[in-house]
This record gives structure tokens, sequence and C-alpha cells, in this order.
């Protein structure tokens, strides 16, 4: 809500530039819609940047004046101002910050503080909304420079937006539980207090890899002493990189184009799991819904999958497409016939789990396997390995059955989400994530997936806010 003077000056400002504009008939002084609109962000970013310094600089002199007293009841001292600067999307204004000291139980305090509702505190809540969504979708040194071009005068290191990425990735991720918890808890009261349920849902999991990176120790030799950097004569450090899973799941009704997505870093997979239950919470879950998990046959996933659904109606469907791979696998396994190819045996085993055979497909592979060798030792392992693959999961290939009731058939769409979700950003040439990190950007990028993402700003406003009334309250203290 705009103060009333506010009003009364926009009021003012508009009649005044609405005469100037009807003088300037020949168009000299604004010629054309492209001169004005640059002309009024000039100035209005220029008129808000010297109401931002006015603020401080009365806020200032009142902090100076109505300074409290201290414990020993003498009225401190101003010590000294300390200058610092606080950057918002209209550029930064300087804060001068009186430091007041009592001479005789050297009492001290900094009185502005109380008037601003924050410590010292560089980047207002915009500025960092506004590089940590920039920050979340590409590199940090991209992300600073696209930052400085749409708002001149906001200069920022790559580093500070990385800081920012991480702090706030932190807040995201607690946002993220909350909500999810709150979804949970709607789930588990009665049904008469409950929202109309969804009739169906579609569940999809999947992994994919991303690169992380940490600094580890360099190996010497007994009694050699380490080698250390230049400067400050730390024992160096070698980069260690390697592969980690991000576990990614979906939750969408039947026919509809509006999802939810979860993400989870490779050491969260019991929370991956419990998210997806959460969002199908979100998205209608009843115990009457018919759910269907779509992913592959991995050891991990079904039994998950299950246990989050266990209580109500679900049913797991093997990916098609990774069925498929699989049973390539296998006929490379076989001692295939004259003239029988492994694509052909694939496609011919392929038909058969699409009628609901699965069990000849199982028989053939297992009697391979034992076929293959006198004792287990020497036996073809991929082959037991393809034999149990199939199965485990022999129940969730009928796949023609799966098409005549109009059901999804393959997990295509998470593997997509994986693309635009986490590799666009965590992939990105050249980056290696500390694993520690990896849960920030997730949870991020699963904000802004979902929607979520004014919302969750709303809450950083809310919780900036309640810290400032803290800041306030020994002024209001004093008032009274």
């Amino acid at each position: 809500m705009l103060p009333p003077e506010f009003e009364s000056i926009g009021t003012s400002l508009t009649a005044r530039y609405r005469a100037f504009i009807s003088e300037d008939v020949e168009g000299l002084a604004v010629p054309d819609l492209l001169s004005a609109e640059e002309q009024v962000v000039r100035f209005v970013r220029n008129l808000g940047l010297g109401l931002l310094q006015v603020f401080v600089d009365v806020r200032a002199a009142q902090a100076k004046a109505t300074r409290p007293p201290c414990s020993c009841g003498r009225l401190p001292d101003v010590h000294r101002t300390t200058p610092w600067p606080r950057k918002t999307l209209l550029g930064a204004v300087v804060v001068r910050d009186p430091y007041v000291h009592c001479r005789v139980c050297h009492g001290s305090d900094r009185p502005l503080h109380a008037y601003l509702g924050t410590d010292r505190e560089t980047w207002s809540l915009d500025v960092q909304q506004a590089a940590v969504d920039l920050a979340s979708d590409e590199s940090c040194g991209k992300a600073v420079a696209k930052l400085e071009r749409h708002h001149p005068g906001v200069e920022m290191e790559r580093t500070t937006a990385l800081r920012l990425l991480h702090e706030h990735g932190h807040y995201a991720r607690e946002f993220i539980d909350d909500k999810l918890c709150g979804a949970r808890a709607q789930a588990e009261l009665p049904r008469a207090l409950r929202s109309e349920g969804a009739d169906e849902l579609e569940v999809e999991f999947d992994a994919g890899m991303i690169p992380v990176a940490t600094l580890e120790p360099i190996e010497v030799g007994d009694g050699a002493p380490p080698e250390r950097t230049p400067v400050r004569g730390l024992p160096k450090r070698r980069k260690a990189t390697r592969w980690e899973e991000v576990k990614a799941g979906l939750v969408q009704i039947p026919g509809q184009i509006d999802r939810l997505y979860a993400l989870r870093p490779t050491g969260a997979l019991a929370e991956a799991f419990d998210d997806l239950f959460a969002l199908a919470c979100m998205k209608g879950w009843t115990e009457q819904t018919q759910v269907r998990g779509l992913a592959d046959g991995a050891l991990h996933i079904r039994p998950r999958m299950e246990e989050a659904f266990n209580v109500g109606d679900f049913r797991f469907i093997l990916d098609r497409p990774h069925c498929k791979e699989h049973l390539s696998v296998a006929g490379a396994a076989l001692d295939l016939p004259a003239g029988v190819t492994v694509q052909g045996w694939a496609s011919a085993a392929l038909a058969k789990l699409e009628v609901g055979a699965a069990d000849d497909v199982v028989a053939e592979l297992s009697g391979a396997w034992e076929a293959s060798g006198p004792d287990e030792a020497s036996r073809n392992d991929r082959l037991r390995l393809e034999a149990g693959y199939f199965d485990r999961n022999r129940d969730a290939v009928a796949y023609a059955e799966y098409r005549s009731h109009g059901w999804s058939t393959a997990s295509s769409e998470i593997e997509s989400g994986h693309r635009h979700l986490v590799q666009a950003r965590l992939k990105t040439s050249g980056a290696w994530w500390h694993p520690d990190h990896v849960d920030d950007i997730l949870a991020l990028r699963m904000v802004k997936a979902n929607g979520w993402w004014d919302e969750y700003w709303q809450t950083r406003r809310r919780a900036w806010r309640k810290r400032a009334e803290g800041f306030a309250e020994p002024r209001r203290d004093l008032a009274a």
C-alpha cells in the first residue's frame, strides 16, 4: 500500500507531464514513443533511488536524535558513523550508520538498525530474487552479467551470486519440506474434510547422473612434508571428480499437462519417494485413486514406489523403452540359432511380453543360463541378471492391455524432465558441483518447475519482516 503522499505526488506529476507533452506539439523534446519510454524509465529509476537515499538519511538523523540511554541511564555518545552500501534494483544507496558508545558503562548500540529493520545487509531481497532467478538457470558468471544488463547499476560478483544461490537453495528446501508435509497431513484428514479426489494418477521416477567434485589431500610418501600453497601455506589438494545420481519424479493426472516434480540428490532416496507421495496428495490422491507407477525395473525403484502407495490401488508398469534395452542385452548374451539375430530375438520376446506371456521369456532366459555352464560359477551371469529382471517384473509388461485402457507405457516425460530440469543447469560445460551443494540448486529448480517461485519469495519477505519487528522493538519501547 502506497503512502498518500505518493498518490498526491503522482497525480501532480502526471498533470505536469501532460501539460509538457501538450506543449511539445512538434515533438522536439519527446520525438517518439521509444524516447518517451527511455526518458520515463530513467526518471523513475533516478527518482526512486533518490527517495530511498532520502529515507535512509532521514532515518539516520532520527536514530541519532532519539537514541535511547544505555543501561547506566547516560545518553551514549555518537562514536563514529560507518557508511555501507544498500544495493537495490534501482542502484545503490549509502547508509550512514551511527555507532554509539557509553564512556561510563561501555555499552554500545547501532540505533539506526531499529529504524531500518535490519543490520548491515548489502543486497535487497528484490536483487537477491533477480540474481537467484538467473543463477538457477545458468552459470553465475552469465547470471551477473545479465543482471547488470537488465538492471543498470547493479553490479554483483560471481561468487556473491553463488553464495546467494546456495543460501536460498537451503531455504527453498525448507519451504518445499513444509509444503509437502502439509500435503501429507491433508491426506490424513477424514474423507468428509478433504477436497474432491482424483480418480487416476500417474507417477514416474528416474535417476540421472551429474558431475560432482571434492578437494582431497594429495598423498605423499611416509615422512615427506606435504606441498603447500604459496600464500597461506596450506597443504595443497587435488580435485577428485566423480558422477552421482539425481533422483527425479513426477505426478500428473492422465490427460493433463500440469505436472508436479520432485528432485533429490543421491543420498536422499527415501525422501525422494516421500516427496512423490506428497505430490500425489497435492494432486488429489485418496485411498480410492488408481495410481500407476512407471519406471525402470531397477531393484530399488519398484519396492519403494509400492511402499509409498501401499494404501490404495497401485499398479507398477515397467518402462517399455527400458524393457526393450534389457531384451537386447539378453539377446546378445544368448547362444542364438543360426539365422536368428539379436534384434529378431528381442522383437519376438517383446511380442510375447506385450500379450502377457512373460513367463515364457523368463523360462527361456533361465533355461539358457542353466545351460551356459556346468555350475553357477562358470555360467553366463548376464543371463541370470536379465532373467531375474523380467521375473521381478513379469506382472508389469502386458503393454497391449495397458494401451487398450489408454494407459501410458513409458516414463519418457520424467526422462525429458531430467534434461530440462537437472541437466540444463547441473551439466553445463565445465561445471562440477560439491556434493553438499547439489540439493540447493535442485530445490530451486523444483520450486520453479512446480510454479511455487512467487510463493517461495513471499515466505522470504514474511521472514524478513518478522526479523525486522525484532529490530524495531527497542524503538517502540522508547516511544511508549
